[in-house]
């Protein structure tokens, strides 16, 4: 009887975190498609919540340099994970994490305005590599590897006299970035920007995160490509979510009787 609680009250309560974590994911889905993105120009003396597209340009702050690849971009994020198995099953767990960016601009053909990217939702390409146990790394990965404390390299090898075998776990390093010259989509707060020259196509205001945006999100697609990128992760989650709950119902109903 206990068993049956526990586990009815595992499925509810996972159920439970998936519903919401998806369901946050499917309301930013709903705020992205709810308006179209406005023309930059349109931004001058705007204040709250806006769309904008157009292609990202380096602004003042130039560029940061993506861990792995080196690349100079405007933004990325990046995650390292590690292959683990615990009996017939295998995970993916992270290691290590992080994101960076530059103030940057969104050139919409016509007029330019400036966009910080501080705490933003990135929502970018994915540019991933795996590594097995033993394999050389490349330049960057290993320069990595050797700075990092979260990360170790997976190149032990037991000698069995007539070969070597290499053990470890696979590895799996993903970076995600805005590069300079992208396509670029942007949904924020527009607010009031430092002043511009007489004449400059940049408009005197800036994109940024704010307390009256539903949502703040930088990707590197058009609007309906970046819904459509996060409602996978969000479909997907309330999907099954909703089978546990079901679950959990099942083992909790002779209970309540």
């Amino acid at each position: 009887m206990v068993l049956q609680q526990v586990v009815a009250l595992s499925f509810l309560a996972v159920a439970g975190y998936l519903c919401y974590t998806g369901g946050r994911e499917l309301t930013t889905v709903f705020h992205v498609l709810r308006n179209d993105p406005v023309p930059v120009r349109e931004l001058h003396g705007q204040t709250g919540p806006v769309e904008i597209s157009g292609t990202a340009v380096a602004g003042e702050d130039g560029t940061v340099t993506a861990p792995f690849t080196g690349s100079a971009c405007l933004a990325y994020t990046y995650e390292v994970e590690e292959l683990r198995s615990s009996g017939k099953s295998s995970s993916w767990h992270t290691l290590d994490e992080g994101m960076d960016g530059v103030d940057f601009v969104v050139d919409d053909g016509t007029d330019r305005v400036r966009v910080d990217p501080t705490g933003a939702d990135l929502r970018l390409e994915d540019h991933t590599v795996t590594v097995s146990p033993g394999t050389e790394l490349p330049d960057r990965l290993a320069q990595y590897v050797a700075a990092s404390d979260a990360v170790d390299p997976q190149d032990a090898t037991v000698n069995l006299l007539v070969t070597e075998l290499h053990v470890g776990n696979r590895q799996r390093f993903t970076e995600r970035r805005l590069d300079v010259g992208e396509s670029v989509y942007v949904y924020g707060q527009a607010g009031r920007g430092p002043p511009v020259e007489w004449g400059s196509d940049l408009v005197d205001a800036v994109v940024s995160d704010g307390d009256v945006t539903p949502v703040f999100v930088v990707s590197d697609t058009s609007e309906r490509g970046t819904a459509w990128r996060i409602a996978r992760g969000g479909l997907w989650r309330v999907g099954v979510g909703l089978v546990l709950a079901v679950l959990g119902v099942v083992f909790a109903a002779p209970l309540l009787s």
